[in-house]
């Protein structure tokens, strides 16, 4: 196992860079600005001169169409707790007492099963204070049965305008997803969807709401290639010691071309990560009931045709011990980092390393988790909202 801190020197010797820092340059800005967006440089290596910017992706509306627009009567659930648990709990986060007495009131009159469930007014959600809002929220969070708490919206940048900056949405809504919003780790999260609902006018201000809910923070990654480069280095990185192959003319024929120094990164994944890069699954990829996760997406990154088999947990593990070796080398292009349960050791998430720090990766089986290139530090970030996981960096074996 390796931690994070170990993480960041490998790519740091990968990079043969200076410091020992991973995120260099905290002070620079991440957002999207339009209509002019800022190119942020990676830190210099053997994958040459890349510069990205930042995208929002959004699912389709055909996507969004197939959820169901939420209940407008919240509902917090405490498995396993009484009812005098739950009162003092929510009294003792700070909770206003008077609007917790008449809530809880309503509550105990309509309880049924072994879960005890509280119903909060939305005047009480609205006026939760940030701290109480917190608290309550990361007890929540504990639990499944609380869909929207236990996987909340991430504001991976933290900046909810900026986020919802030319999604459609109205200013007052997006003023009231700041209102509701709390911290998250490094970003901020959302749970109150039924809550802003209950202000939303008509079908179209709430699919419109729905979708830009799925916002997911990606780049796009370009590689600068001036004429007269070397370009021996860059075929040996990104045809990852040649599993890849079919990258390597491209690399002399924009060399040649005076005035073309930039190739989209997509142009040099193999196949499937091409195709998928940017997409949200399809109907059609969840034929036989399941959809992509993380997994999936890591195993299948250099298969010319994806393996089904990689939607079983135990035939990953068993496929990657047969065909990587764990490595503690500086990363390269293609090397899979798995990121483990600390106390289990079980697998919760793998991704590709791409170059510098950033990752190709798939987050969930959620057909609103699109295929995308993200930073590790926002990836790691919301895998570790609660605890952090151990990472593990393997490497696919020679053939």
């Amino acid at each position: 196992m390796i931690t994070v801190r170990r993480l960041a020197i490998l790519i740091l010797l990968a990079s043969n860079a200076v410091s020992a820092q991973l995120f260099e340059d905290e002070s620079q800005a991440i957002k999207l600005s339009p209509p002019s967006m800022t190119v942020h440089q990676c830190k210099p290596g053997p994958w040459g001169d890349l510069e990205y910017h930042y995208l929002y992706l959004e699912a389709p509306m055909s996507t969004v169409e197939l959820i169901n627009v939420p209940s407008r009567n919240a509902v917090w659930k405490f498995p396993g707790k009484s009812a005098e648990q739950v009162h003092e709990f929510l009294i003792n986060a700070g909770a206003p007492s008077e609007e917790i007495q008449s809530c809880f009131e309503f509550s105990v009159a309509y309880q049924k099963g072994g879960i005890f469930k509280f119903f909060p007014s939305a005047e009480l959600i609205n006026d939760l204070e940030p701290g109480p809002r917190e608290t309550i929220y990361a007890e929540l969070r504990r639990w499944p049965e609380n869909k929207n708490y236990h996987s909340p919206v991430v504001i991976a940048s933290g900046d909810v305008h900026d986020w919802f900056r030319n999604s459609g949405l109205k200013e007052a809504t997006i003023e009231h997803i700041q209102k509701l919003s709390y911290p998250l780790g490094k970003a901020r999260g959302f749970s109150d969807v039924s809550t802003v609902v209950r202000n939303l006018y008509d079908d179209f201000e709430e699919r419109s709401l729905l979708k830009a809910l799925t916002r997911t923070r990606s780049l796009i990654l370009s590689l600068r290639i001036k004429p007269g480069t070397d370009t021996a280095l860059l075929k040996q990185y990104w045809s990852a010691g040649y599993k890849s192959k079919d990258v390597i003319t491209i690399f002399d024929a924009v060399a040649r071309i005076e005035g073309l120094e930039t190739v989209d990164v997509t142009r040099l994944l193999p196949p499937t990560p091409r195709k998928y890069l940017y997409t949200f699954p399809s109907r059609s990829l969840g034929v036989d009931g399941t959809y992509p996760d993380s997994f999936w997406a890591s195993l299948n990154f250099f298969n010319y045709f994806p393996d089904e088999q990689f939607d079983d947990i135990e035939k990953v593990m068993r496929y990657a011990k047969g065909n990587y070796d764990i490595s503690t080398a500086p990363l390269t292009f293609g090397d899979l980092i798995i990121m483990k349960d600390a106390k289990s050791g079980r697998a919760i998430h793998s991704c590709v390393f791409i170059a510098d720090d950033i990752v190709y990766s798939k987050n969930g089986r959620s057909i609103l988790q699109p295929f995308m290139l993200v930073k590790l530090e926002d990836l790691y970030n919301w895998i570790a909202i609660d605890d952090k996981p151990l990472l593990e960096v393997w490497r696919k074996k020679a053939r």
